[in-house]
């Protein structure tokens, strides 16, 4: 199960993680921290496949920490290592997987780190998350203990070559522009990209896919989720907000969905000056091109100060993720938050 030791702190991509489940080299503790989701599922998958079949589900387990178990009671660490230093059943090892770990709770710390000086040598662990905060001593720990995995957005380049690849394996031809044009409009995220190669790729029906087909395709599907999303902003409905966001984050680099914030909040502000020098709800209509009742009656209710502020704040933000000044997808979610908040507060 063991092999030769890959770096720690500094960590390994999921290439190098591939070639090692490839060669049988099968570490104890694994650290799997990015924002690309997609290759974090492809990982675990492979992962697991090292099981037979026929007795992964004996020998797999995942802990949410703080997430119910499904009887009503909260995951704990405790839950976790206990089902770490099970032996594996008619299989050489079992693999627990572990999300969450942030959520650990101070008085179960101590526990992990016992664990961690000494792991189980019949079982591979695998603590996920998207950001870990660096300054806890658990994580730092996990940063000196595991093998590290980053799953980072892939670069536009990178990106593109790799949904080449994806149509090449498929059988699938793709006209020249047509996968820039894909990737200005999903940005880098595979699982967005993947389900709309997919979706292209069925569209096509052995042609090549051209970019009037991704704008006709891929340009209404993003515009009908954002427009979701600025209804649940301006109904003031957190639960769907947060909920649409998560969506959106999941399938989609935040750079766009941030785009779409900026553009909903200079209608806004064009929609509410107009109606401060008299202006008829057709005419706020017309000028913004927007028609709901959420949007209109968000208008009514903010005052010029607030949507500035929103204005000002996706600015900030903007550039925070340009300059690499923290995890863009937190970024992101930290401004939704203030949005709601402030559209509450008001």
């Amino acid at each position: 199960m063991s092999g030769r030791p890959r770096k720690k702190s500094t960590g390994n991509t999921f290439d190098d993680f591939r070639r090692d489940i490839h060669d049988g080299k099968i570490q104890p503790l694994y650290l799997f921290v990015g924002e690309e989701q997609y290759l974090q599922q492809h990982a675990l998958r492979l992962l697991q496949e090292t099981i037979d079949e026929s007795i992964r589900i004996f020998n797999v387990s995942v802990f949410a920490i703080g997430s119910d178990n499904g009887s009503g009671i909260k995951t704990t660490a405790a839950m976790a290592f206990d089902g770490a230093n099970q032996m594996p059943m008619i299989s050489s090892r079992r693999i627990v997987i572990i999300r969450d770990f942030d959520k650990i709770r101070e008085d179960e710390q101590e526990l992990v780190l016992a664990y961690l000086k000494r792991p189980a040598s019949t079982t591979t662990v695998v603590f996920q998350a998207v950001s870990p905060d660096k300054r806890r001593k658990l994580t730092a720990a996990l940063f000196k203990c595991c093998t590290v995995i980053n799953f980072d957005l892939l670069e536009r380049g990178a990106a593109i070559r790799w949904a080449e690849k994806r149509l090449k394996e498929s059988g699938c031809s793709v006209e020249p522009g047509a996968l820039q044009s894909l990737i200005s409009l999903t940005g880098t995220g595979l699982t967005r990209l993947t389900n709309e190669l997919d979706k292209l790729s069925a569209y096509a029906d052995g042609t090549p896919i051209t970019s009037a087909a991704v704008q006709e395709l891929v340009t209404r599907a993003s515009e009908h989720n954002y427009w979701e999303l600025w209804d649940a902003i301006n109904s003031q409905n957190r639960k769907l907000t947060l909920k649409l966001t998560k969506h959106l984050l999941d399938d989609n680099d935040p750079l766009p969905i941030l785009g779409s914030l900026a553009s909903l909040y200079r209608r806004l502000l064009t929609g509410k000056e107009l109606i401060d020098h008299g202006a008829s709800i057709q005419e706020v209509k017309r000028a913004t091109g927007q028609w709901s009742d959420s949007f209109l009656n968000r208008i009514r209710r903010a005052s010029r100060a607030e949507i500035v502020g929103g204005l000002k704040r996706i600015a900030e933000v903007d550039n925070a993720i340009k300059n690499s000044e923290g995890t863009p997808r937190l970024q992101l979610e930290y401004l939704i938050v203030e949005l709601m908040l402030q559209n509450r507060l008001r």
